[in-house]
């Protein structure tokens, strides 16, 4: 098969980190696959290997027509069998290319709740439930952000299918991982260490993780907390801890493509969003035996399970948030018991090859449906 994956932008993003991924693993597989971004790549460009990796530098607006001949000039040159559209503007964009040529396959993966980001009865969401009656399929990465889709958008449940994201698995001592750590943000490697991964934009809730982590500081005062991301609330939260006098506690990492490398240097995760789907992140630090401190969100609950894999609370109280954090940096074997626990849990459901397996099943059926 001939297989273009779209992404908004060559970006390390979740989405889009899970796309390359997948790409990788489907030229692995024997199929030809192209990597490719709408807009300009940011200066850290993601890169899908053993693919080829476009960007079509488009201009971000409503719409852009000269985005639109790119994407049709590009389709008509590799006739994809397959289009996967990996976020809203990629599903746009490939269904208006769909109507100059009705023969192109859609595939759209959702990972979020649509709910969140469309006001019931606007006009995005009437534009998006047209968008979906030209798609083949969609796949979503959990179950609860797929019934919101459905009911969302009245989309076809036959037409859909639960794919679970696939966690590469790699191997890192601890010990040797936290003193790097350590020595690039200049503290002590004994002093237990926090991380949180991901953008730093409204959602993700920065300003609640802090407030949290000011009241750990209270009970474990050589508590460490480390930020790994960049985005549009970077500098006003970096800004806040110095002012605050937190930056003896509170470390900024920025961009970073080894983020497994640092979950194996930590000793606890967390995840303070508002909005979420089910999140990449929380199962990387599975894969390195990390818990996860939560708050339920969206499909945040699929993959912490409360008690089990981290502790898991129902709305944002910064005071149950703390001690949650609090109680498994204190209690060790506790804490290793849930990290144990969240690595087989991902082993058991997020491998690569059940990943790959569900979309090449996904993608033959629809090209079997059409002949």
């Amino acid at each position: 098969m001939v297989i273009l994956q779209l992404v908004t932008k060559r970006q390390y993003r979740g989405a889009e980190v899970f796309a390359a991924e997948l790409s990788g693993l489907l030229a692995d597989a024997g199929h030809t696959v192209y990597f490719a971004g709408l807009y300009k790549a940011p200066a850290n460009t993601l890169t899908a290997r053993s693919v080829v990796n476009i960007d079509l530098d488009g201009s971000k607006s409503p719409f852009s027509v000269g985005l639109l001949f790119k994407l049709i000039k590009l389709i008509k040159k590799i006739k994809p069998d397959i289009i996967q559209a990996n976020g809203s503007d990629t599903l746009k964009y490939a269904v208006f290319a769909k109507l100059v040529n009705p023969r192109l396959n859609i595939v759209y993966r959702n990972i979020s709740m649509v709910s969140s980001w469309a006001k019931e009865d606007s006009w995005k969401r009437t534009f998006n439930r047209f968008l979906f009656k030209k798609v083949n399929r969609v796949t979503s990465v959990g179950q609860q952000s797929l019934e919101d889709l459905v009911k969302t958008y009245q989309y076809p449940v036959a037409k859909t299918k639960l794919i679970r994201r696939g966690i590469p698995s790699f191997f890192f001592d601890q010990v040797s991982e936290r003193k790097k750590i350590a020595a690039e943000f200049g503290f002590n490697a004994s002093s237990p260490l926090i991380i949180h991964i991901g953008q730093f934009s409204d959602e993700k809730n920065h300003p609640f993780l802090i407030e949290s982590f000011q009241k750990v500081l209270l009970t474990i005062g050589n508590a460490k907390l480390l930020f790994i991301g960049e985005g549009k609330n970077f500098q006003a939260i970096q800004t806040f801890v110095n002012d605050n006098k937190l930056d003896q506690a509170i470390f900024f990492a920025g961009h970073r493509e080894g983020v497994q490398q640092l979950l194996a240097g930590s000793d606890l995760f967390i995840m303070g969003s508002t909005i979420e789907g089910v999140p990449g992140v929380v199962l990387e630090a599975g894969m390195q035996s990390l818990p996860t401190v939560a708050v339920k969100a969206g499909g945040v609950g699929e993959v912490v399970i409360d008690g089990e894999t981290g502790l898991l609370l129902l709305n944002h109280h910064a005071d149950q948030f703390a001690a949650a954090i609090v109680t498994l940096l204190q209690q060790t074997a506790l804490r290793k018991e849930m990290g144990a626990n969240a690595k087989k849990f991902v082993e058991q459901h997020y491998s690569l090859r059940q990943c790959l397996d569900a979309f090449e099943i996904l993608y033959k059926d629809i090209l079997d449906e059409k002949n």
